[in-house]
């Protein structure tokens, strides 16, 4: 049985290692920082999987371990930091997935978990301490994925809402594991004497937190290696340069002044909106993905809407028009 345990193992920790190449050759090639994102996560499971093991395999055999001490919470310092890193980028990744752009104050999202985490290694290790510290991760998963479903659901753009139902089926396993992996602490921590004659099962009392791992290393690896084949995001056509104001006509203009009452005038949606801006500021679609977190089809979709609506067929069209409303909206103010 030993074997058994030691040969599953080394498979869990051999697909989250190999999990990190596809996303590293992706992030090479196109410097997303989505691609980053699964690098450090897949980065974090390791060195958690190597710890736990090590636990297993070499610090109860030698000694360095003692079997009472695992009804404790062991290593907190490293817990604590491995979870705050794999929640950080879970966050970062939930947002590059509903299209919500990331604030460094959205980080602080965490700062409960810390502060619960931290405050429940000093009291006394009962059963209920124990399993909250080790529960507090699957807590906030659990309500990262209901953040997602509130996004899904009141998300009005057709094509962001296509493009996020795509994450629908992963991110729902993700929370009916999160619900297995308290179902199982609950059963173990709650009957850790019963299970200290048997070393095999105790390297385990994570089985269902592996399964998530390694699921999820599996469906991070279907999605990147179709992508290594292809070429790095690029417009299909070379993107014409924006004209500066000074030498579109309107010398004293800045465009960004005029968007009100242009995305007013035009009807435009809020993320029609947004690409506007990004294009008053001159920056080309592939910026204009990074900074919105959103794909390449979906600024052409939104920017052909806006070109409709405006009646232009270029970007430079489009820049002469918000110059020329902005300007004639500042000589009827005069």
């Amino acid at each position: 049985m030993e074997k058994v345990i030691f040969f599953y193992s080394v498979i869990v920790i051999s697909v989250c290692a190999a999990s990190v190449s596809p996303a590293g050759i992706l992030y090479l090639r196109t410097r997303k920082p989505q691609y980053l994102y699964l690098i450090l996560l897949s980065v974090c499971w390791l060195i958690e999987l190597v710890e736990l093991h090590y636990i297993v395999f070499v610090g109860l055999p030698t000694g360095l371990v003692r079997p009472e001490d695992l009804n404790h919470i062991s290593y907190p310092a490293l817990r604590i930091g491995i979870s705050a890193a794999i929640l950080l980028l879970d966050l970062l990744i939930r947002f590059w997935i509903t299209g919500r752009k990331w604030k460094n104050r959205d980080a602080l999202a965490i700062l409960p978990m810390l502060a619960a985490c931290i405050y429940l290694v000093f009291q006394p290790q009962t059963e209920l301490v124990v399993w909250l510290f080790y529960s507090v991760r699957q807590f906030y998963r659990m309500g990262y994925c209901a953040w997602f479903g509130i996004c899904l659901f009141l998300e009005q753009e057709p094509e962001r809402r296509k493009e996020m139902g795509r994450y629908t089926l992963p991110i729902f396993g993700v929370f009916l594991l999160n619900l297995c992996i308290l179902l199982e602490d609950s059963l173990v921590i709650s009957h850790i004497d019963f299970f200290l004659s048997d070393i095999p099962y105790i390297s385990e009392r994570n089985f269902s937190e592996n399964f998530l791992w390694m699921f999820l290393c599996i469906y991070s690896m279907g999605r990147c290696i179709p992508q290594i084949d292809k070429s790095p995001p690029v417009s299909e056509v070379p993107e014409e340069p924006s004209i500066p104001p000074a030498a579109s006509g309107f010398a004293g203009n800045d465009p960004r002044e005029g968007l009100p009452a242009f995305i007013e005038r035009y009807k435009l949606t809020p993320r029609e909106a947004e690409i506007l801006r990004c294009m008053a500021d001159h920056k080309s679609a592939a910026e204009i993905c990074e900074e919105l977190y959103i794909s390449m089809g979906t600024v052409k979709t939104h920017t052909h809407n806006i070109y409709s609506k405006v009646n232009v067929n270029s970007k430079n069209e489009l820049i002469k028009a918000l110059l020329n409303d902005s300007a004639q909206t500042e000589s009827k103010g005069e």
